[in-house]
């Protein structure tokens, strides 16, 4: 007896037509966005430091706020300006808020590390610098331009 033929296959599924290719990539990076001139201040208000007043304020002195939970050294200049840091040091983490103020510089009170509080810029000498903070005086209220 001859061996049996194997069963007739079903008839294959249509397969589902195909996806247009994918347009080519470019071998580059696509120019930047146009310069917005108001970027810089897009995501970021004004608010009052609390407690502050600056007719009460002593010239030369140096107070801790904090807003929305960040921590700021709010600084009084000699010639009566108003300038801002974040509080911490970036040497060691220190308090600038607790630091002496000495014309436009503030001493760390861990290692004593100074910045101008004007710009930031460390003038012991070595390359760091502290985050500073725009800081207006308007009808007797304090602020500063924080991030929201």
């Amino acid at each position: 007896m001859p061996p049996k033929p194997p069963p007739a296959a079903a008839p294959a599924a249509p397969s589902p037509p195909s996806a247009p290719a994918a347009p080519p990539r470019p071998a580059f990076a696509a120019p930047p966005p146009p310069v917005d001139d108001d970027a810089r201040t897009k995501g970021r208000m004004w608010v009052q430091a609390a407690g502050v007043r600056p007719d009460e304020v002593l010239h030369g002195s140096v107070h801790q706020v904090t807003v929305f939970g960040a921590r700021y050294a709010l600084y009084k200049t000699d010639d009566g300006e108003f300038y801002a840091t974040v509080d911490s040091c970036p040497h060691a983490g220190g308090p600038l808020g607790e630091g002496a103020l000495d014309g436009h510089e503030v001493t760390c009170p861990f290692h004593d590390w100074s910045f101008d509080v004007r710009d930031g810029s460390c003038t012991s000498g070595a390359d760091l610098s502290v985050r500073t903070v725009e800081v207006r005086v308007e009808d007797d209220i304090v602020m500063l331009e924080t991030n929201l």
